[in-house]
This record gives C-alpha cells, sequence and structure tokens, in this order.
C-alpha cells in the first residue's frame, strides 16, 4: 500500500516543480533569443566591378538614383556616377577645389561631400554654386563616414579618430533643417570587447542606413569588419570581411529595395565595386 500524502504536501510538491519548469523554460528561452536576421552574404556577392583608375583611392559612395550610385575619392573634388547595371562609371560631376574627401551624400536632390576635417561640401549636381561650411565637429577629430537617416532627416558621421579618448568612437549628426551637429552616440570598447571585436581595431571607414530596418551598418577598413549597430546603440550584429575579397573597404550604401553595395580601394590594384543581393 502507498504512504498516504496529505494534500498540502502534494499541492506543495506540485508548486515546487511548476516554479522550477518555469525558471528552466525562461533560461531555455533567452539561450535560444533568435540571432539577428542579418540578410547578406558577405563571401559571395553577386557582382564584383572593376572601377576606372581615377577611382583607385575611393572613399565614398551613397545611392543616387535608377540603379546608380555616387562614388568619391581622396584629394578630388569630384562625384562619380557609377552605373550598378553596366558596372561603368558614366559621368563626372567636379565641385571644383581639392581637400580630403572622406563621404559622400544625396540628399533631395542635393549632394552633400564630407572632408576628414569635418569641412560640409553642399551643392546640386552641375550646379555652378557650391557651399562649404565647417559644420562643428570638434577640432582634432577625424571622420571618416557620412550616411543619412531619412526618418531623422539627419547626416550621419562617423569618426575615425577623435579629439579624446571619450570621443574616439562617436557618431555625430548633422541636422540638415537646424544645421546643427550633435553626438548621436558613442561606441564603448566594453561594447565592443563583449561583442567579440578588438577595440584598437574599430576605426570605422563607412557608415549607412539600412532603408528597411533602420539599423546602422559601419565599416572598418583597419578592422575589415561590417556591424550592424541598432538606433539605441547596441550592435546587433558583426562579421569579420575577408581582406583578399575586401582590400580596403572605404564606401557602403544601400539601394532603396536593400540590395548593399561595398566599395574598396584598390591598395596599388584596381578598386572594386561589390554588389550583395537583399535576402529577405
Amino acid at each position: 500500500m502507498r504512504p498516504y500524502l496529505p494534500l498540502v504536501c502534494l499541492t506543495l510538491l506540485m508548486g515546487c516543480g511548476s516554479s522550477s519548469t518555469k525558471q528552466q523554460s525562461s533560461a531555455e528561452a533567452e539561450q535560444k533569443a533568435p540571432a539577428y536576421p542579418f540578410a547578406y552574404q558577405l563571401n559571395k556577392p553577386a557582382s564584383v566591378a572593376k572601377l576606372p583608375k581615377k577611382l583607385e583611392e575611393v572613399s565614398g559612395l551613397t545611392y543616387y538614383k535608377d540603379g546608380k550610385l555616387l562614388c568619391i575619392q581622396d584629394e578630388v573634388a569630384a562625384a562619380y556616377v557609377f552605373d550598378t547595371r553596366t558596372g561603368k562609371v558614366i559621368e563626372d560631376i567636379d565641385f571644383g577645389g581639392y581637400g580630403d574627401f572622406e563621404g559622400i551624400e544625396y540628399v533631395d536632390g542635393t549632394i552633400y561631400a564630407l572632408e576628414s576635417n569635418g569641412m560640409l561640401s553642399r551643392f546640386e549636381p552641375r550646379s555652378l554654386r557650391i557651399a562649404r561650411s565647417n559644420i562643428g565637429i570638434p577640432k582634432k577629430t577625424e571622420v571618416e563616414g557620412l550616411g543619412y537617416d531619412p526618418k531623422a532627416k539627419q547626416l550621419l558621421i562617423a569618426v575615425k579618430k577623435g579629439s579624446t579618448g571619450s570621443s574616439d568612437k562617436a557618431v555625430y549628426t548633422y541636422d540638415l533643417i537646424r544645421k546643427t551637429v550633435y553626438k548621436a552616440l558613442n561606441i564603448s570598447d566594453v561594447q565592443l570587447t563583449e561583442a567579440g571585436i578588438d577595440p584598437g581595431s574599430y576605426k570605422p571607414s563607412g557608415i549607412a542606413v539600412h532603408p528597411i530596418t533602420g539599423d546602422w551598418y559601419v565599416i572598418t577598413s583597419a578592422g575589415h569588419r561590417l556591424l550592424v549597430i541598432d538606433r539605441p546603440g547596441k550592435i546587433r550584429y558583426n562579421e569579420p570581411l575577408d581582406p583578399q575579397l575586401f582590400r580596403q573597404p572605404e564606401g557602403i550604401c544601400f539601394a532603396p529595395n536593400g540590395d548593399l553595395y561595398i566599395a574598396s580601394e584598390g591598395k596599388g590594384k584596381k578598386a572594386e565595386m561589390l554588389t550583395f543581393l537583399y535576402q529577405k
């Protein structure tokens, strides 16, 4: 005959088992949290186009219109129109002068070109009226990477080297309406280390906003890596870039449908434009 257990004891035993099961289920749920849905195969570009010698030091990239991109390179004040269908540069748009140009962005009919010292050129294609202004980046700050956030109507400016250690890994925003600069976020060494990234290798060379998810995509040429950062500043995903495929990744942008383009300097060879299809 089985020993009789009072109802109270049975209830307590069932309760303890239920609590334990819940805690275990919660822990398992945390362990099985879905991975970030990264939609590109960075080791399998859909196409790789050779860029002409005048873009050997390509340093910036933006979507233009009708399957065309705008490229810029160090030292030359010109925007080069790249046709994604033919893989050729079909037009040069000169805007005069020289400078250490590190980023380019096309916004609502206006081209913005950024120099490493924070000087911003603004002009319309084929217009002789060029506006240049220092947008107020802290002195002794080296920027390298220009993007555009359509939701906030702000340019994004990635810092390669800050004026102080605390601003060494910052992203600034430039409000196109108020004409003011703000520090949007600062990626900490702790964040990078926890993501498996050597903080010393994090020197952004390009930044772009994904047209569908709104996340920020940052490439680092020195560290050969791509990072995905959400608006609150959390690193959602990162992946190393094969140095054989990406010799020196400098420019990044998206087509409206999500296709990804990365421009890489040649490092003694021809620069290249790599295309990665958006896989929903």
